[in-house]
């Protein structure tokens, strides 16, 4: 019974510090508390609630600050080619396939990687018969890249509306919508950007998977505390649904990190890259007999804002 009390406590506590980022509810129920940054080793600790208006689960409270989590972030660092080809054949099938799905569309269609990393995917696409922009939030890591891949990589969401508002044939997000703090935000502005029946694909973490479930808060694709939320099928449907979009398909997304970085963390006690690759050959075999840790959406762009009626409670647009 006193377990069960503080449980109820802890909730209650933290509904006090909620506010769903999808639905704007304030009430929440708690499924991690006091996780570490396994990964950077940061000395923060944050907890998770699940959103009992919609279901998303999400860290409560968001800090206000997210800048110090990405202090020597590896992700937005130039790689070697043996890593960059390890990655095309390790995590390739996670990437939007331009091959496969842009010649459905028109050839020189016109792409948007919405945060581009290291610029890796649009440089593996520049040799194809498409026109490639890029975004990344930090400007002087947009400025980087695009002054090393000849590609316009913008900062600033409003001269990105300015220049290609109504303009764009697919928008990609890879492994980018779980680190931000205002998914309506990010639904809003692909869709501004997107042609009539535009594709928006992008790639999440899977907290519903085997993955997550075994591995807990020690999960690499958690990655507190700069994964922000976990969106699931319910969520994914409801926001396309506000935002005017259906989903087209969904699948799960083989990658081998989230069980081979996991296991390093389980035996070390922190990520530990010596010890990842040790277990890849694991990882790969796994992700690729039962994918579940990740989730790729394949969303086309069907209708006008439905959102604008719920100005009022959103606030976007101004």
């Amino acid at each position: 019974m006193q377990k069960t009390n503080k449980k109820i406590s802890l909730a209650m506590q933290m509904t006090s510090d909620f506010s769903c980022i999808q639905c704007t509810s304030s009430a929440a129920v708690t499924v991690w508390s006091d996780c570490k940054d396994y990964y950077l080793q940061k000395s923060c600790r944050v907890s998770y609630a699940r959103c009992v208006g919609c279901g998303l689960i999400q860290q409560a409270p968001i800090p206000k600050d997210l800048a110090i989590f990405y202090d020597a972030y590896p992700i937005h660092k130039k790689k070697s080619w043996p890593y960059r080809l390890m990655r095309s054949w390790v995590m390739g099938s996670c990437y939007f396939n331009t091959r496969r799905h842009i010649t459905s569309i028109k050839e020189s269609a016109l792409l948007l990687d919405f945060g581009c990393g290291d610029g890796w995917f649009l440089d593996e696409n520049q040799a194809k018969n498409l026109n490639l922009i890029g975004f990344e939030a930090n400007p002087g890591h947009a400025t980087q890249l695009s002054n090393v891949l000849k590609i316009p990589v913008y900062a600033d969401e409003r001269a990105l509306l300015r220049d290609h508002e109504g303009r764009v044939d697919v928008v990609t997000m890879h492994f980018v919508l779980e680190h931000l703090t205002d998914i309506n935000h990010a639904f809003e502005i692909v869709h501004r950007l997107l042609k009539p029946d535009g594709i928006f694909y992008f790639v999440i973490p899977n907290i519903g998977s085997w993955e997550a479930r075994v591995f807990g808060k020690k999960w690499h694709n958690l990655d507190a505390p700069r994964h922000i939320s976990f969106p699931e099928a319910p969520s994914i449907k409801q926001l396309s649904e506000r935002w005017g979009f259906d989903v087209v398909n969904s699948k799960s997304a083989s990658f081998p990190n989230g069980v081979a970085a996991s296991l390093s963390v389980v035996l070390t006690g922190r990520f530990r890259f010596l010890i990842y690759l040790l277990f890849l050959p694991v990882g790969i075999l796994l992700s690729r007999l039962f994918p579940s840790g990740n989730a790729a959406y394949w969303l086309r762009k069907t209708a006008p804002l439905k959102a604008v009626d719920q100005k009022s409670q959103f606030g976007y647009f101004q």
